[in-house]
């Protein structure tokens, strides 16, 4: 009889492993279940809802007309020169990419933990996924930004955008945000699987974060008292490059998105390296 060989498939779980090793094979050998998650995410976030992903394009809008009542109309806050509807679009956009990913990934062992405790994978495939599935939400209100661009150039309005840049940049801007919410989502998932408490927190977290970026008032309006605000954020250079990509007027320096990067780069490693020493014991703790 002939000898037929027979070919196997071994996986190897191994609790002993050092936490500092980053190890990219096993998020390539569980591909296939990161995509599952990433439209699993999105099917399920609107599934039970009327309007659906016009969601996407209703939420920015309705937050937009807000800030232009209470902080243009009503505070005076100045927007460079720019319409308000256009400054204020502008500085969501990216922002609310952001606080959607840090909010769906900060309770990440909390959420899974009756998979975690029966399944095994790479567990940082939940917290990518989520930050994939949201580039959905960002394509949409991203083209509603464009629209607005369009409408309110045709209807003379004087700024100056500036596409090719917009094009070969905004890409950057947005990979940036997505490592930098991932990163702080981490962080957030790692203290969150110990401490409820700082769950409760994030929220209110979000909001203060939110005020001091500047998406409400122009970078530029900062006095050098305060302009330490700009390196000690680094979502601040992002928004305010962006909306100088597409409208034309930023005030950040070269050297303020160095330190934005450099910043992303930092918390980006820092989270994953700490969410990799959570994951091997959190079932004691969730």
């Amino acid at each position: 009889m002939a000898n037929v060989s027979h070919s196997s498939y071994e996986v190897r779980i191994r609790p002993g492993q050092n936490w500092l090793k980053l190890e990219i094979k096993p998020l390539f050998e569980f591909r296939d279940l990161f995509f599952l998650l990433v439209q699993k995410d999105f099917v399920v976030k609107y599934k039970q809802t009327i309007l659906g992903p016009l969601w996407f394009f209703i939420q920015p809008v309705l937050t937009t007309i807000v800030f232009t009542i209470i902080f243009n109309r009503i505070g005076g806050l100045s927007t460079d020169g720019l319409p308000p509807m256009l400054f204020y679009l502008g500085g969501l956009t990216l922002w609310s990419y952001f606080s959607q990913n840090v909010n769906a990934t900060s309770n990440t062992f909390g959420n899974n933990a009756h998979i975690f405790e029966k399944v095994f994978f790479p567990r940082v495939i939940v917290p990518l996924a989520i930050t994939v599935s949201n580039l959905l939400a960002l394509g949409v209100q991203l083209v509603t930004l464009i629209l607005f661009i369009l409408f309110f150039k045709l209807t003379g309005s004087h700024f100056e955008p500036r596409p090719i840049a917009a094009l070969i940049f905004a890409p950057l801007l947005i990979i940036q945000t997505g490592i930098l919410s991932l990163g702080f989502g981490l962080i957030l998932s790692s203290m969150t699987a110990k401490y409820r408490d700082i769950g409760q927190l994030i929220a209110f977290l979000l909001q203060l974060w939110m005020y001091a970026t500047p998406i409400v008032y122009p970078a530029s309006r900062l006095s050098e008292h305060y302009r330490w605000l700009v390196y000690a954020n680094p979502v601040g250079p992002i928004v305010e490059n962006f909306r100088g990509l597409f409208l034309g007027i930023t005030s950040i320096t070269p050297m303020e998105t160095a330190a934005s990067i450099a910043l992303t780069v930092l918390l980006f490693f820092a989270g994953l390296l700490l969410f990799q020493r959570t994951q091997r014991n959190f079932v004691d703790t969730v």
